[in-house]
């Protein structure tokens, strides 16, 4: 499964940043506080300051800090 974060502008629908990150199922469980690994499809989750931080860390990369931040799956 491959994840990407989008960005979008605070209050608006626009994308304006997309990231794929290179982390698995199990190291995004645990930050994104899901229960099962099967959690993870079909949706689009906000991703918080904190949870933004441990991600950028994680997968060491700079995510913005001035847009609404969700993270989505593409299933490979």
């Amino acid at each position: 499964m491959i994840f990407f974060i989008m960005g979008f502008q605070k209050g608006k629908d626009e994308l304006v940043y997309k990231q794929e990150i290179d982390l698995s199922v199990s190291e995004l469980m645990l930050i994104m506080h899901w229960a099962e690994s099967t959690d993870c499809i079909g949706a689009d989750f906000p991703v918080s300051p904190d949870q933004a931080a441990h991600i950028a860390s994680l997968a060491s990369i700079e995510l913005p800090d001035n847009l609404d931040l969700y993270l989505t799956d593409y299933a490979s």
